[in-house]
């Protein structure tokens, strides 16, 4: 492959990444600038990023950090210096992207997958450097305020919180629930944003202690609350939101310790059994996901799984309506409150609200939702 196309294939790759982590990214308009996206960091700065492929060769990842271009002399090699605030590096043999800030790139950089001959304290290891760990940045006095505030409120609970003794990672600790499992948390710092409370989880964890220090409020959050993001609204907001979580609903002190309870068997929750019959008619074997309401399964079909919460339904005027009070599902699951009718709305389908016409209304109306549109043989599988 030709190197410019390498490097658009690299960069969309890239910006792919970004976006499934739910990382905000820009794009210049035209090529004068010698960044390739701007991301914005969750407490709202700003970086310049250079995208760059990076090539395997002997256990090692090589990139360049100098740009290139052709005049009358012959190739030209220029530095980014201060025109940029960090590198993304995708290399294909590993299929990883790797985030480097820029003043620890000179001329060219090498991030070690394999372990060297010789051991030397000078090896910038990959794994080190992978977009995961290092995303979203926070400076230590964030970090360690975080880490400070949930470790003291752990202290004054009954629980056994002990450190995490597989790492040195101070944002992990284990705690012993009432079923005396073992479950870890991860202790993260929380931004306000356009009013609400938001986070990006590091690592994968059990459970989230997330410390915004804007409004002083520390929040408990059980992973299967959310998949890939959350957010929290506080209660002084001016307007109300229909799918908004409240941060009085996930305080600490309203929250910890976690409630573990055993999954039921679908078959023991008559609006879930009953769904998961009529799609078991498609040859599905859906199962349940854990969480406070145990109202949402998981539902696999061709290789793809699909989260279908079951939303309580309510006629008015004519129309069946449903709170949407997920986070993280793909479709909703409407059952009639009448009869055994079941529909299957999308959760792109609407923003904050939405309405099945179950009746024929006086005036035909072409942006009208009509119920029939969504029943549930019509909409799955997808």
């Amino acid at each position: 492959m030709e190197s410019h196309r390498r490097g658009d294939l690299t960069e969309q790759i890239v910006i792919t990444e970004l976006k499934r982590r739910c990382i905000s990214v820009s794009t210049p308009i035209g090529d004068n600038e010698r960044y390739d996206v701007v991301l914005e960091q969750p407490s709202g700065n700003l970086l310049r990023a250079q995208i760059k492929t990076g090539r395997l060769k002997d256990g090692v990842i090589r990139f360049k950090g100098v740009s290139q271009h052709t005049n009358s002399s012959g190739h030209v090699y220029q530095r980014y210096g201060d025109d940029v605030d960090c590198f993304l590096v995708y290399c294909y043999e590993t299929e990883q992207t790797y985030f480097i800030d820029s003043a620890e790139v000179g001329t060219s950089m090498y991030l070690r997958v394999d372990s060297p001959r010789q051991d030397t304290n000078q090896i910038n290891w990959a794994k080190e450097y992978r977009l995961d760990d290092q995303w979203p940045l926070e400076n230590q006095e964030q970090e360690l305020s975080a880490v400070s505030v949930a470790v003291d409120a752990l202290r004054e609970t009954d629980e056994s919180i002990f450190t995490d003794p597989t790492g040195d990672d101070s944002r992990t600790v284990l705690f012993v629930d009432s079923h005396e499992k073992i479950r870890s948390v991860g202790i993260e710092t929380g931004w306000l944003i356009d009013g609400r409370i938001r986070f990006v989880p590091r690592q994968s964890h059990d459970h989230y202690l997330v410390y915004c220090a804007e409004l002083e409020r520390l929040l408990a959050v059980n992973a299967n609350d959310f998949d890939r993001s959350i957010s929290f609204r506080p209660a002084n907001t001016s307007r109300s939101f229909a799918r908004s979580n409240s941060v009085e609903a996930y305080a600490f002190e309203n929250n910890w310790p976690p409630e573990i309870d055993p999954v039921p068997p679908i078959s023991s929750i008559e609006p879930l059994s009953r769904l998961a019959d009529r799609l078991g008619e498609h040859g599905t074997e859906p199962s349940i996901v854990p969480g406070r309401n145990n109202r949402t399964l998981v539902v696999s079909h061709n290789e793809s799984e699909y989260r279908v919460r079951v939303a309580s339904t309510w006629i008015e005027n004519g129309s069946l309506r449903f709170d949407a009070d997920g986070d993280a599902v793909d479709y909703y699951a409407l059952e009639h409150p009448e009869d055994d009718t079941f529909f299957l709305v999308p959760d792109e389908a609407f923003s904050n609200s939405i309405s099945l016409r179950v009746e024929p209304p006086e005036i035909a109306n072409p942006q009208i939702n009509y119920a029939d549109r969504f029943r549930l043989d019509r909409m799955w599988p997808p």
